[in-house]
């Protein structure tokens, strides 16, 4: 496509041309006037005959004003060009032509002098009429006022040598030229004095350099270009030039292929507002920039040049400065490899529509602990691991303002541990934070001393675990349905753990060792709260450390000093959550309220947030819309820690203090049941079904002593559907008879003595 480079043009068209238009902007402005004068001399056949003609150029001037002319037809005409540029005043002037001429053919010569005069006689109808008439003359010939000037034609600048032959243009390089010399860069032109180089020349597009005088930039916009030569603005590039006083001009006279939209465009926004030196990304380029399906805009990889040793990602809010674009609509995610990095573009983004959860199986953990929790900007699911099946339990932190979605994303998580038979233990200090967490829990204290005693009960599982572990020189903690993983869940944490808290020692001491040792036991920690200021979090690093990096963060909206507060993961490089705006916005905000025009509600950004991945890519998610979770999970199948022997001491243990608390209170304080290595193998399922049927067994042998479904299940501590499915079988094989089918109500047969 590239030819030698072209000098700024001189073609003797441009003189020529010149005063064609003069003398068609003069016919502009006196055609109004001649025709107010010389239709009433004109008898009623020859002025019907004139005022019928003088429509044609009204209706020729408003195709051409309303765009329905194609500039192709325009090129064909003897004029079009000019016709092109006058669309205004073409417009006017033929309107007030016909207008004077209609006026005379009806009214006669009265009508003429009161559309000339009648402005004198203000205010009246005639008044008005007349006053409008003069003032679209006036208006004809004042927009005109450049091309009418006596100035002498400018001077074409030609790169060609004194004596030379001046180079042969090819028609369409000279049409390219022409144009621009006529309507950006000459003297009547919009951007006066900046000259365009053609540097190539193709039937797809061309390209050049525009040149402004010395010491001033380059002022073309992409807009005015799309203007003059008719196609859209996206497909017009315009970057740095080779100094101050010029920029580089890429054309597409063809619009991109479906497959690579203005990719050109992105990748030379990029070098020009981002990589620049100075910018916020200098030393870094797009490559393969490529369609992406969940976002409907584009993805590239972000690559350091090769002086540029690392990426270093700034705050996502100036990247969307830079790329004129909001935070909502553009993503930077680190990658494993320090020299890239992934971008993408959107025109709206997918997270916006929030999505509700489709049921609670998605939250199912996969075999490696893996939960879904919502959807990722780039249509990945958002993941955290709840546990690792080598590695043990897996603490989560959940950290937002009122309003981000806290709530719904620690429904979501709790649900997940129900569904995935882990018993949960929740304080609450604040007392009604989050009553369908409670319901799911096998303990739950609401309330500031209720919530501590909560902790209490699950230090005292932890202890248990740990003399179980000792004594059994168990290494690795291993889940069954009668001693599952515990969750321990605090909400609102700044409320025990903060420095106002009454209860901070004894609530500080019990997190910390369960942040520290927990996993190990099976005993996941759950933090939720605003921020993960140290003072909220008990003044104790082991306490943030141990949760923080020991496990998964979900980072909705928060205050703007969070960043600053914790150090972030390596993979939260330029993400600040505070620049998450509280609500989604269709517009620009207005600079003057304007009463007619109808209010935009905005639709809250509830949920939004980052999650760090299996992969350890932080990326910005949505996690799924509950509303509430009753109705998604079983009250009669809550997990237990039925290994806990002491566990319906549970509300006398939440009573008695731990730690330093202990010490000041001088109570005596609980002491785990000892472990016994008759704890290796626990009883099946079927044993102690059996086992307390025997016990319900009627000492005379009269008749069966039958227990319904639920107390069973209670009174072994198993899931629902494992008692179910062992009744079944059991009555199957004779070992236990069932009342009726619809009692559901069981007990072992009498034996042949009775």
């Amino acid at each position: 496509m590239t030819t030698p480079e072209t000098p700024a043009p001189a073609p003797a068209a441009v003189p020529a041309k010149a005063s064609r238009e003069k003398a068609f902007a003069l016919a502009e402005v006196t055609a109004p006037l001649i025709t107010a004068g010389v239709m009433p001399l004109l008898d009623a056949q020859a002025a019907t005959t004139v005022s019928t003609f003088l429509a044609a150029p009204v209706l020729v001037a408003g195709a051409n004003a309303a765009g329905l002319l194609s500039e192709r037809l325009l090129a064909d005409v003897p004029g079009g060009d000019i016709l092109l540029a006058h669309r205004r005043p073409f417009l006017m002037s033929a309107v007030t032509t016909a207008t004077a001429a209609a006026t005379a053919t009806v009214s006669g010569l009265p009508g003429i002098d009161a559309l000339l005069a009648g402005w004198m006689t203000m205010p009246s109808v005639a008044g008005v009429v007349s006053a409008v008439w003069w003032a679209s003359v006036g208006l004809v010939a004042f927009s005109l006022r450049r091309v009418l000037a006596t100035a002498k034609p400018p001077t074409a600048v030609s790169a060609a040598a004194d004596g030379a032959a001046e180079p042969v243009l090819a028609p369409e390089v000279r049409r390219v030229l022409e144009r621009w010399h006529a309507h950006i860069s000459g003297e009547w032109g919009a951007h006066p004095g900046q000259h365009l180089a053609l540097t190539g020349h193709g039937a797809e597009a061309w390209e050049g350099v525009i040149d402004a005088p010395p010491g001033r930039p380059v002022t073309v916009t992409a807009a005015t270009v799309s203007g003059v030569y008719r196609v859209p603005a996206g497909q017009v590039v315009i970057t740095d030039g080779p100094h101050g006083s010029a920029k580089h001009i890429l054309v597409h006279l063809v619009a991109p292929a479906e497959d690579q939209p203005q990719y050109g465009a992105l990748q030379a926004l990029w070098l020009q507002r981002v990589a620049r030196r100075g910018g916020c990304m200098a030393g870094t380029h797009l490559e393969d920039v490529t369609p992406d399906p969940a976002t409907g805009g584009v993805a590239a990889w972000i690559c350091a040049d090769d002086e540029t040793d690392a990426l270093t990602v700034p705050d996502l809010y100036t990247v969307a400065g830079a790329l004129r674009t909001t935070p909502l609509l553009v993503s930077v995610e680190r990658t494993s490899n320090p020299r890239r990095a992934v971008l993408r573009m959107m025109d709206r983004s997918p997270l916006e529509d929030g999505r509700p959860l489709p049921g609670a199986e998605v939250l199912r953990a996969n075999a490696n602990g893996y939960v879904q929790l919502g959807t990722g900007v780039s249509g990945k699911p958002a993941r955290v691991q709840l546990y690792d099946p080598k590695g043990g339990a897996r603490h989560v932190i959940i950290v937002g303002v009122t309003g981000s979605g806290k709530g719904g994303v620690l429904q979501l998580v709790g649900l997940s541990y129900h569904e995935n038979h882990v018993a949960m233990i929740y304080a609450d200090p604040k007392g009604s934070s989050n009553p369908d967490v409670e319901d799911m829990a096998a303990y739950a204290g609401c309330g500031p001393e209720q919530a501590l005693g909560a902790l209490r009960v699950a230090y005292a599982v932890f202890r248990h675990r740990v003399e179980e572990s000792r004594d059994l020189r168990a290494k690795n903690f291993e889940p069954t349905p009668e001693r599952p993983y515990v969750a321990t869940v605090l909400d609102e944490m700044v409320q025990l753990l903060g420095d106002k808290s009454p209860h901070r020692a004894e609530a500080g001491w019990i997190i910390s060792i369960l942040a520290a040792q927990g996993r190990s036991m099976g005993m996941p920690l759950v933090l939720c709260g605003q921020i993960m200021n140290l003072d909220q979090m008990g003044s104790d690093t082991s306490i943030r450390d141990n949760v923080f990096h020991g496990g998964a963060l979900v980072l909705l909206r928060s205050d703007s000093a969070q960043k600053s507060r914790v150090d972030l993961p390596r993979s939260f490089d330029g993400i600040d959550p505070s620049q998450i705006p509280a609500y989604w916005k269709d517009g620009e905000d207005s600079l003057i309220y304007d009463p007619t025009v109808p209010e935009d509600d905005p639709r809250r950004t509830f949920g939004v947030g980052y999650v760090v991945g299996p992969d350890e890519r932080a990326e910005m998610m949505r996690a799924w819309i509950l509303e509430s979770a009753a109705g998604h999970f079983d009250p009669a199948n809550i997990a237990i820690p039925a290994d806990f022997p002491d566990w319906d001491q549970r509300d006398t243990i939440a009573t008695i203090p731990v730690g330093p608390a202990a010490e000041e209170d001088g109570a005596p304080a609980w002491m785990p049941a000892s472990a016994t290595t008759a704890a290796v193998k626990e009883p099946t399922a079927e044993e102690k079904i059996l086992a307390i049927l025997d016990e319900r067994r009627d000492p005379i042998g009269l008749e069966v002593g039958h227990l319904h479904l639920d107390q069973i299940t209670d009174m072994t501590g198993v899931t629902r559907k494992t008692v179910e499915n062992t009744l079944s079988r059991l009555v199957k094989k004779g070992t236990v008879v069932r009342r009726s089918p619809s009692a559901g109500e069981y007990g072992l047969p009498l034996t042949d003595e009775h």
